[in-house]
C-alpha cells in the first residue's frame, strides 16, 4: 500500500528532522564553532533537509499552519551552506532556540 504524500506525511518527516537538529544543537558550542565542527556539520545538514521538506509542503500549510517565513528560512539555509565561515552564530542560536523550537511546537500540535 502506497502512502499519500500530503501535508501530514511531510509534517511527520519534518518533525523528525527538527528533532534531529535539536539533538545536535545540544552539542554546539556557539562561542567556539571550530571546536565542534562535526556537530555544526550535522546540524547544518538537518537545516538543509528541513528546508527541502518545507518546500514539499503546500504553501498554505507552511504559512498558515506552521507560521514559517519560507524565504527567510531559505536565506538562512543559504547562508549556512554557502558562507559557512561568515555565519553569525548569535543568529544561529536564535534560529535554534526560537524558530526551530516554535516550528516543533506547531508540528506537534498539528500531528497530535
Amino acid at each position: 500500500m502506497t502512502r499519500n504524500k500530503d501535508d501530514h506525511y511531510y509534517a511527520e518527516k519534518l518533525l523528525k528532522e527538527v528533532n534531529r537538529l535539536l539533538s545536535f544543537a545540544k552539542r554546539l558550542d556557539l562561542s567556539d564553532p571550530e571546536s565542534n565542527e562535526e556537530a555544526f556539520y550535522a546540524a547544518n545538514f538537518c537545516v538543509v533537509r528541513i528546508r527541502e521538506t518545507l518546500t514539499s509542503l503546500s504553501k498554505d500549510f507552511v504559512i498558515n499552519r506552521l507560521g514559517v517565513n519560507l524565504d527567510a528560512f531559505i536565506d538562512f539555509r543559504n547562508l549556512l551552506v554557502h558562507e559557512y565561515g561568515k555565519t553569525d552564530y548569535s543568529s544561529y542560536e536564535d534560529f535554534i532556540t526560537k524558530d526551530i523550537a516554535n516550528l516543533k511546537r506547531r508540528l506537534e500540535e498539528y500531528l497530535s
